[in-house]
């Protein structure tokens, strides 16, 4: 299973040619001739190598080396070879299976993920420190969070959630979580309280471990219908470390969020999750939608009003307050743990009355078996994106526009484009930022291109070979990968723009430092000087 992030998937799509004049771009940045205080190290990898994961002090490497002797086989032997990179001595090996076995870089030691138990091992020796027969979540301030459950990961209804310390595995705290259908959302509130969501919805304290509860329903036993049409992203899912396409590599867990740096892993259990929407709060109150209501509750999570929603079945959804209103995108789609994203029900918005939760609006968004794949709002409208048509859906007299397009030129749309996710380079060599307007968002497509989406067919603003994504935020600077097969890597910071490597075949953050495979089959350890 590839690394599910949106930047790798905007790497995997083919190559485009096209350029057109772009409406969007802003925010140029001056390119930057002088060099910047980097350190790099290089460092050879043996023939048998196919990933590499270093600690974040930049002491140790370890190897994920095939044996020789399976390497034709269709499941070939792993084996994880810890090196010193002082002097490249080998320092410990074991055997692995890369299918069930994952491993983190800690502080502490290097934390061995499979799908029974967690291990601590000790960085230097690779003897076991601790073992606990739990199930990874994730690493909130330097303390782990993981629950009990089946052999597999699958959270039942008498499962626990609790801390414990990672120098010793002692457990911090422990609370019951009456969940069944997975940790699959988590939204901070401060420094220490969370949202998160499972079958119920949870605040809950991680320094303290206080926990209370909101009845709610994000699941279903229902199977799969249909098929999804668009790549699916799992925005807090394990990624991996690739070095060679014939074989599986590190898993090494992807654990930022998609609006915070809260660490959360998504768990889902054998049943269909992600039926809810996120949360928004507002004069202190919060509003939330599941798999059959309108909520809105307080911090204490107290219910202030609940709205029965006439639905047949639900999926995941996104929750956008404007003024006095609240819409509710059901996008279509839940998630199976074997399947990812799957066509649930048709997709539809609904809107309430945020002071008493009346219900206004229901206005159904498709009649054929696909999803949203990606919403925005601007001050007029929600838009929505299908892999290939957009719906508009305006505030002011609550119309809904469709237009499908022709997208065989260009690709399916994937997501609209955020601020800041991309850049393009200009003939003057210089950069400017692809941006959203009042009348345009930007819209990625399967083959690379960046568009507008227009009346009669796409715009494309700019092609692949121009277009640098970002893959890294170190403080103020941003790392963005593109260019002619995507290998330069720059640094963007205070307006300037400065090449860092023009060899880059994949690069990955560990804390600050940035890891990268060269295109001559090299790993590279990349410190920046900020």
């Amino acid at each position: 299973m590839k690394r599910l992030t949106i930047i790798m998937l905007m790497f995997a799509f083919a190559f485009c040619s096209v350029m057109a004049k772009n409406n969007n771009l802003a925010d140029k940045l001056t390119v930057n001739n002088n060099s910047i205080d980097i350190t790099k190290q290089d460092i050879e990898l043996p023939d048998e190598a196919v990933g590499y994961l270093s600690d974040p002090e930049g002491n140790i490497i370890a190897l994920d080396c095939i044996d020789p002797k399976t390497a034709k086989k269709k499941r070939p032997k792993h084996v994880l070879k810890v090196y010193r990179l002082v002097d490249k001595k080998l320092m410990w090996s074991k055997n692995y299976k890369p299918e069930t076995t994952h491993y983190k870089f800690l502080k502490q030691g290097i934390m061995e993920i499979n799908d029974m138990n967690i291990i601590l091992l000790n960085n230097m020796k690779g003897t076991e420190i601790w073992k606990k027969n739990l199930h990874f979540i994730g690493i909130i301030d330097d303390k782990l969070i993981a629950h009990s459950g089946s052999d597999f990961g699958e959270i039942s209804l008498d499962s626990y959630i609790g801390a414990y310390n990672i120098e010793n595995g002692e457990k911090i705290w422990l609370n019951k979580m009456n969940a069944k259908y997975g940790v699959s959302y988590n939204q901070p509130i401060d420094n220490n309280n969370d949202f998160f969501i499972s079958n119920n919805l949870y605040r809950i304290n991680w320094t303290t471990g206080n926990m209370i509860q909101l009845k709610s329903n994000t699941g279903t036993d229902a199977p799969p219908i249909g098929e999804i049409y668009i790549p699916f992203i799992i925005p807090n899912y394990y990624g991996y470390f690739y070095i060679k396409k014939n074989y599986n590599s590190f898993r090494n867990y992807n654990e930022k969020f998609r609006n915070n740096d809260r660490q959360m892993f998504m768990t889902p259990s054998k049943k269909v999750s992600g039926m809810h929407s996120n949360i928004v709060s507002k004069d202190g109150v919060n509003y939330y939608a599941d798999l059959g209501s309108f909520k809105c509750f307080d911090d204490s999570l107290k219910l202030v009003y609940k709205t029965k929603t006439n639905v047949r079945k639900g999926s995941a959804s996104e929750l956008i307050l404007k003024n006095d209103t609240a819409y509710v995108v059901n996008l279509g789609y839940g998630i199976y743990p074997k399947y990812g994203k799957r066509f649930v029900d048709f997709p539809y918005i609904a809107s309430f009355n945020i002071k008493d939760g009346k219900a206004l609006d229901n206005k159904r968004l498709a009649y054929d078996s696909v999803t949203i794949a990606s919403t925005c709002v601007n001050d007029t409208c929600i838009r929505m994106l299908f892999y290939n048509r957009e719906a508009e859906y305006r505030f002011a007299d609550r119309y809904m526009y469709f237009g499908d397009r022709d997208t065989s030129q260009v690709g399916q749309f994937v997501c609209y484009l955020t601020d800041k996710m991309c850049y393009t380079k200009n003939d003057n060599n210089s950069f400017s930022e692809i941006k959203s307007t009042e009348e345009y968002t930007p819209v990625l497509t399967t083959r690379g291109y960046i568009v507008n989406i227009t009346e009669r067919e796409p715009k494309v603003i700019a092609k692949k070979e121009n277009t640098y994504f970002q893959v890294a935020q170190i403080n103020n600077a941003y790392i963005y990968q593109g260019g002619k097969n995507e290998n330069e890597l720059w640094y963007f910071n205070s307006g300037q723009a400065t090449l860092i490597a023009d060899d880059v075949k994949q690069v990955l953050q560990n804390n600050d430092k940035l890891e990268i495979l060269t295109t001559a089959g090299k790993a590279r350890i990349i410190s920046l000087g900020i």
